[in-house]
């Protein structure tokens, strides 16, 4: 009797090399994403930052990091550390961004970038310091996100027409989490994933148009469900579905797992974090592309990364490599103001009954924010 094959055995951690990384805030998603994909690379972090000391010495003893601090200050100082990771609540980013450009060191921050145009307009001023910036979007490292950028370049769809993005489920915030002071939440929480894909796949937003609202049932009284509709260049129009209202998790198809559907004139795309389908409705066929999980033998092409922890670690790992190389700063400015703008322009449809524009404009060093 041929009884199911054993579970891969999880990856050995490679050997740290590399600049030193140092972490600020490790009670949230760089504890259960970041140090777990960071060891699984290979990648040197040598100091952790927490305002809970206890979190702070409790991480450091989990994946063996050397240094530990309360007061980040301390840690951006630390000759150890050659690269910061920025993983604290938007409020903070102006303040510790500041603090670390002063220093002289390359940041990776943690999305959403800021939640106010007066926090974006401080942040602009950095590039007159010369800071080195990248907003963190691990979505573009998701193997099958990128297999959709790549069908797409290809033309496998033909003209592109109508995408649908839909991420169903239930996600209250315990009541004191800063989450509860931010307003349209699920704009800068959730949406701003996808709308990062659009961008990736289809170019800048020309305009939106949107309404949200949230469920009476949940602790947090922002907004937890949002219904948009973005024209991109071309005539591409997203119809975008984040619904955090369904306490049924049998009908949930929450992030990670949201569904994304391409239509185009001579093809359709159906997609998911671990699965994409190509299908010809002419030819009725369809290919297949899978993330097997541990364990897993899948027939056909197979993808190789997920989003969780996988990208978190390849998101770092690349943002090293163009360090090294010294490329990528204009770039990473233009993405990070495009898409923080985005957001606002989002956020701005919600009160209107109109379409509202998305700014796209390049952004020249020391040019301030009208």
């Amino acid at each position: 009797m041929t009884g199911a094959p054993a579970p891969a055995p999880a990856p050995t951690p490679a050997t740290a090399t590399g600049p030193g990384i140092g972490i600020i805030g490790v009670g949230g998603v760089a504890r259960y994403a970041h140090l777990p994909a960071y060891r699984r690379l290979g990648l040197n972090v040598t100091a952790v930052c927490d305002v809970d000391e206890t979190v702070a010495a409790d991480v450091a003893e989990e994946f063996r990091i050397p240094h530990r601090f309360r007061d980040a200050a301390d840690l951006v100082a630390h000759p150890d550390v050659a690269v910061i990771d920025i993983a604290t609540p938007p409020a903070s980013h102006l303040e510790l961004m500041t603090a670390v450009a002063e220093a002289g060191k390359p940041m990776l921050v943690q999305k959403p970038l800021c939640t106010t145009r007066s926090e974006l307009d401080g942040i602009r001023r950095l590039r007159d310091l010369g800071a080195r910036v990248r907003l963190n979007m691990t979505g573009r490292q998701v193997s099958a996100w990128r297999k959709v950028r790549d069908l797409l370049r290809s033309g496998a769809i033909g003209q592109l027409y109508l995408c649908t993005i839909r991420n169903r489920d239930w996600w209250d915030r315990e009541p004191g989490r800063w989450d509860h002071t931010i307003d349209d939440y699920i704009v800068f929480e959730m949406a701003i994933h996808h709308l990062d894909l659009c961008a990736y796949w289809f170019g800048p937003a020309v305009k939106v148009t949107g309404r949200a609202g949230t469920h009476p049932g949940q602790l947090m009284k922002q907004a937890n469900w949002i219904s948009a509709t973005l024209e991109y260049p071309d005539a591409v129009v997203v119809q975008l579905l984040e619904d955090w209202t369904l306490p049924e998790f049998s009908f949930a198809e929450g992030h990670p797992f949201e569904e994304v559907v391409i239509s185009g004139s001579s093809g359709v795309i159906r997609a998911g974090s671990e699965r994409v389908a190509l299908a010809d409705p002419g030819g009725n066929t369809v290919r297949m592309w899978h993330l097997p999980r541990p364990g897993q033998s899948l027939p056909g092409e197979q993808l190789e990364t997920g989003w969780f922890p996988d990208s978190f670690g390849h998101s770092m790992r690349d943002y090293l490599d163009d360090l090294a190389a010294g490329r990528g700063a204009e770039e990473d400015w233009d993405h990070l103001v495009r898409l923080t703008e985005e957001t606002f322009a989002v956020s701005a449809s919600l009160s209107s009954d109109l379409w509202v524009p998305c700014r796209t404009e390049r952004t020249a060093p020391g040019t301030s924010h009208a």
